[in-house]
């Protein structure tokens, strides 16, 4: 509570010499095409020239892993805009995980930017992989690993990959209803120019009977 309170008092505003300025977009359906979606997603000013962008995916599918998810973002915002590190405010998620007994989980995906100087920290639990997309290539991100609250000790702790972005690159955040073998050459093909015509042609391109929620957020 008292995190959050410092965050909404704006004891966190944005500070220095931003360089940059984040263009930022997400398309979401539910499972079968359902509006409700168990996936969440935020993107907000940190401590600083700092922007976070942040992707969570409940367990399972339907009102339970909603409710993970948004509790998931809500957790980890309050954290990240009151001045914590990206790691440990995922460590912080992971270990209320492993406290309580109702088993619930959510993955997360927290892309952290500075807009000073481009550079930029993807930290990934437990979600499917990210891709970093420049012209007609594409780098895949990430290695399978169990969400937040299984365990604790080095064994457990989100994945982190440093990232200098450059122009006309894009990162692009996908929950796990997305992946597949074409997911890499579907963004690497992609002659677009915006995040917003990216995110919608990832989401358009899924199978119309997936049983898992889908969504894209390209940066």
């Amino acid at each position: 509570r008292y995190l959050q309170g410092a965050a909404d008092a704006g004891l966190c505003g944005v500070e220095g010499e931003a360089q940059y300025t984040p263009e930022i977009a997400a398309r979401a359906v539910g499972k079968r095409g359902q509006a409700l979606s168990g996936d969440r997603g935020a993107c907000f000013h940190g401590p600083g020239t700092t922007f976070f962008v942040l992707l969570c995916d409940g367990m399972g599918t339907g009102p339970g892993a909603a409710q993970e998810s948004e509790s998931a973002l809500r957790i980890l915002t309050g954290l990240l805009q009151a001045g914590m590190p990206g790691a440990e405010a995922l460590g912080t998620l992971n270990d209320l995980y492993v406290l309580r007994e109702t088993g619930g989980f959510s993955t997360a995906d927290l892309l952290e930017l500075h807009l000073d100087t481009g550079r930029a920290s993807l930290y990934k639990w437990g979600a499917a992989p990210s891709y970093l997309k420049h012209r007609r290539s594409a780098k895949r991100m990430g290695t399978a690993a169990p969400p937040p609250g299984v365990g604790i000790g080095e064994a457990h702790q989100a994945e982190v990959i440093r990232l200098s972005l450059q122009k006309e690159e894009m990162v692009v955040l996908i929950s796990d209803g997305l992946e597949s073998e074409e997911t890499q050459s579907q963004i690497a093909d992609f002659t677009g120019q915006t995040p917003k015509a990216l995110a919608a042609a990832l989401v358009a391109a899924a199978p119309a009977g997936e049983a898992d929620d889908r969504t894209a957020v390209a940066v």
